[in-house]
């Protein structure tokens, strides 16, 4: 069992598809975003993981775009062992508690993307570099040359595009801001699962480098080696990326 004050350093956040502001309270008593929907929860929940909750907002019932606020719980909290159902690949550190949520801030824009943006690469780069489109593509067939250049709001995501990437030197993760227009990655919206649970985009413009993320952990041998199977027989049958 955790507790606020076990915890007190974690960041928890909550994603949503309701429009909340700071100070707002997020109380039990609501149609779950996940399970069962004819049914009202009476825990609320919470996670450590950022890309967790990407996954919590895209994926919660309701319309408009999915949103991710910080939190600060307001009693005690609990691990959550019931949340077998949830879609989230990865670890989600999720707990719950029968008090209310506390909204402290927002890590995504009205638009629901977030705030911080990275891009994985085998490129070794520094901030003030421009990461542009027109380079030999990642997947698919290699006589050709992308039309976007890609970024991602999940670590998850970007680890992938670190692991993946064509050349010989070790991925690297990189904070980066759009230079111009975003948009939603049609390979990645709407496929598996409805909206961006990746929180996946693209662009014409290029990226701007603003930092590095060094403390980042890859996935493990055999989920690389499933991975990389899946892109070479999906290569095998012809399927292309969406570059167009």
């Amino acid at each position: 069992m955790a507790t606020t004050n076990d915890l007190s350093s974690q960041r928890f956040y909550y994603g949503t598809k309701a429009d909340l502001k700071p100070g707002d309270l997020i109380e039990p008593g609501h149609a779950p975003n996940f399970g069962e929907q004819d049914r009202a929860t009476n825990y609320v929940y919470l996670t450590g993981t950022l890309d967790a909750a990407a996954w919590d907002a895209e994926l919660a019932p309701g319309d408009g775009p999915g949103s991710i606020y910080l939190v600060e719980p307001t009693g005690p909290i609990l691990d959550a062992p019931d949340l077998t159902d949830r879609k989230y690949p990865g670890p989600t550190k999720s707990y719950r508690s029968r008090e209310p949520l506390r909204v402290t801030g927002r890590v995504t824009d009205s638009q629901g993307r977030p705030l911080r943006l990275y891009h994985g690469t085998k490129a070794d780069l520094k901030p003030g570099d421009l990461i542009e489109p027109g380079h030999a593509p990642n997947f698919g067939e290699q006589d050709r040359v992308t039309n976007y250049v890609y970024l991602t709001g999940t670590l998850d995501a970007a680890i992938w595009g670190a692991e993946l990437a064509l050349g010989g030197g070790p991925g690297r993760i990189y904070v980066v801001e759009p230079t111009g227009p975003i948009m939603d990655d049609p390979n990645l919206t709407n496929m598996r699962y409805p909206g961006n649970p990746t929180k996946s985009y693209r662009s014409r413009e290029p990226l701007r480098v603003t930092g590095e993320v060094m403390d980042w952990q890859g996935h493990p041998p055999e989920a690389l080696e499933a991975m990389r199977d899946g892109l070479e027989k999906a290569k095998k049958l012809g399927v292309e990326p969406i570059d167009d």
